[in-house]
């Protein structure tokens, strides 16, 4: 209910007649009431409020975040300006680095000798080596300028790299067409490959545990108060489980700081957690209406009332198990203070539903019960989950709370955490979740997942040799493979995977004519087999240029090794992926190619809205599950 201080007033029985004594000792229990639970700081049910918007209509705790944090948020994500001065300075550098005398490869004519718009540049841009010197030289200036252009405001140091890159890659593709093939296919390949063989590497050296104890005690002076973040929107259907899986909590109900985090257009939802009863140690907390919508906005709201000394952040359809907040005190008060955060296990509790919550059980079964321990060990950022990040507030507090421009605020404040010094644990309990059972809800759910890694990396490359000076060159290397090659590859996942199943089968038609692989390989199609469909993927033949000839062979063995550094991650999350209370995950294990594809789909739709939307928070239905219950 919402309250303004007030008592309603006892009920009087029918005029004409005096009260019974039952009645008056009835409505003299109805009169203390309120003040007994007033005395106490008890009242019957959690209060609901309402955070009033700024003096422009807005968000106050939004517009504070900007002023403090601008050239750290995602509020701004790619500078078209900057892309296309970076261009244009790209063009011109190329132009200049055509005269510089290569060092490795020879000036030679250009092999599209029937296209006539090549031929027409071939006087000014006759040497690839050259023009990308004078590309790189460009970049290297232009991203100068739009960091002294822009120090008190977001630096513009990505855009013409970006940019020059795109231009020498065009350049290339006109000037030799397999050049570029091989250029491309083998960059690709080989971040691919660095990806991969990190994600292995991260898996080996994880464990299977984390922080915790058996029975954690309470630490002197007991249990200190812990604030529990609950933000909910347009969760009607699932209100009433939240409730419950709270009221499971083994946890002093006089130390619990709860805190439903709604949004004030979502009056459906309140009236759900109404109708269930909200307990006394929780609040309601209605955030005013601004942009952007998004759950950091929220969180911030609840940061700013947290009451405990920790805090941790539920979604609508968590389970916790019942021990995990004294399992994070216990944990808090083992390590040192530059432990801030711990992150807790998630695991789904409706796997068997179907196919699609197979996989995904499998996927976050590898990430968080061994990658992201390997990551600890690695001592690299952990780009933390979406829920049950466990929190000491005041440090939380110290950086701002969450980026509310960010759709993936937890993996931005996991390398915020890094970046400040601060470091990050895994907490040995779980909290089941529900995993997406419908293609399309997890489509939208990867979709801003991957949208919000991409804007991360934006924000934190932005001043790249600063993220190097401060994070150290190791630790830059796991965040760009981390967070970068977790969203970048999962959309050229699909496009490698085809290319590959489309040249292997050009190629099983060439060897059915009777040619040789080795010269399919190697050769050109002027020099071999004119009829031929497949082209070569490594010059090992007469007049090739030698600069070239070692890049495609090198790219030809990166690419055979990609090939089986997938073969060997089906094997590795096969292994990885199972739990002993979750049956059935190893053949879908066997398949989950199939679910790259999934991921790459998803991948170029949060792609699209990077460009087109990039604070846009797509809602993820749940209750979904069917009735399937938890282990």
């Amino acid at each position: 209910m919402e309250t303004d201080g007030r008592v309603d007033p006892v009920k009087q029985p029918p005029s004409g007649r005096s009260p019974t004594p039952a009645e008056v000792a009835a409505a003299a229990i109805a009169a203390v009431k309120p003040t007994i639970h007033d005395f106490l700081g008890k009242p019957k049910t959690g209060e609901v409020v309402r955070i009033e918007p700024g003096k422009d209509g807005g968000d106050p705790l939004v517009r504070r975040y900007l002023d403090e944090h601008l050239a750290t948020c995602a509020f701004h994500t790619i500078s078209w300006l900057w892309l296309l001065i970076g261009v244009v300075t790209s063009a011109i550098g190329g132009l200049l680095g055509n005269h510089i005398p290569p060092l490795f490869s020879s000036m030679r004519v250009a092999p599209s000798e029937g296209n006539s718009f090549v031929q027409s540049l071939h006087p000014w841009l006759n040497n690839p080596e050259g023009v990308l010197y004078g590309v790189l030289a460009a970049c290297a200036l232009t991203s100068l300028a739009g960091l002294l252009t822009n120090l008190r405001r977001v630096p513009a140091t990505q855009e013409p790299w970006y940019a020059g890159i795109t231009v020498f890659l065009g350049y290339l593709l006109f000037f030799d067409t397999l050049a570029f093939i091989s250029v491309v296919t083998g960059l690709l390949c080989v971040a691919y490959l660095g990806a991969i063989a990190f994600r292995i590497v991260a898996l080996v050296v994880g464990g299977r545990g984390g922080l915790g104890e058996i029975e954690p005690q309470a630490p002197v002076g007991g249990w200190p108060i812990y604030t529990v973040l609950v933000p909910l929107y347009r969760e009607r259907n699932v209100a009433r489980n939240i409730l419950a899986s709270l009221d499971k909590l083994d946890y002093p109900r006089d130390q619990l700081d709860v805190k439903f985090l709604l949004e004030s257009d979502d009056p459906e939802t309140l009236q759900a957690l109404q109708a269930a009863g909200i307990p006394y140690w929780a609040e309601v907390v209605i955030v005013p209406l601004g942009q952007p919508k998004t759950k950091p906005r929220a969180c911030n709201h609840g940061l700013a009332r947290a009451r405990g000394e920790y805090l941790v952040i539920f979604d609508a359809e968590d389970r916790p198990e019942p021990d995990q907040l004294k399992q994070a005190v216990a944990a808090f008060s083992s390590q040192p203070e530059r432990v801030v955060c711990l992150q807790a296990m998630l695991a789904y509790h409706n796997h068997r539903q179907n196919l699609l919550t197979r996989w995904f059980a499998l996927e976050y079964n590898v990430w968080f019960r061994r990658y992201l321990g390997g990551l600890e060990r690695m001592r690299v950022p952990i780009p933390l989950g979406g829920t049950s990040n466990h929190f000491r507030t005041a440090p939380l507090r110290s950086l701002g709370g969450w980026d509310p421009f960010n759709v993936t605020e937890d993996c931005d404040l996991g390398v915020r955490l890094r970046i400040a010094g601060m470091t990050t644990r895994v907490l040995d309990s779980t909290t089941w979740e529900e995993a997406n059972s419908r293609v399309g809800n997890w489509i939208r759910q990867r979709s801003r997942w991957i949208k919000g890694y991409l804007v991360t990396h934006l924000v934190w490359c932005r001043r790249p040799l600063q993220l190097v000076w401060k994070l150290g060159p190791w630790s830059t290397l796991g965040f760009l493979l981390t967070v970068w090659a977790v969203a970048a590859l999962a959309a050229l996942n699909l496009v490698l995977w085809v290319v590959t199943a489309v040249y292997l089968t050009l190629l099983s038609i060439d060897l059915s004519k009777g040619y040789d692989l080795w010269k399919l390989l190697t050769t050109r199609q002027e020099l071999y087999a004119p009829d031929r469909l497949s082209w070569p993927m490594a010059y090992h033949g007469t007049g090739e240029d030698p600069f070239w000839s070692v890049i495609s062979q090198a790219f030809f063995v990166v690419s055979c090794c990609l090939l089986l550094g997938n073969v060997a991650f089906v094997v590795v999350n096969a292994a990885a992926g199972r739990r002993k209370d979750q049956k059935g995950l190893g053949w879908a294990a066997l398949i989950s190619p199939l679910y790259w594809v999934l991921i790459s789909i998803a991948a170029w739709k949060g792609l699209w809205q990077l460009l087109v939307a990039p604070h846009y928070w797509e809602k993820t239905v749940h209750g979904l599950d069917e009735g399937h219950e938890q282990p």
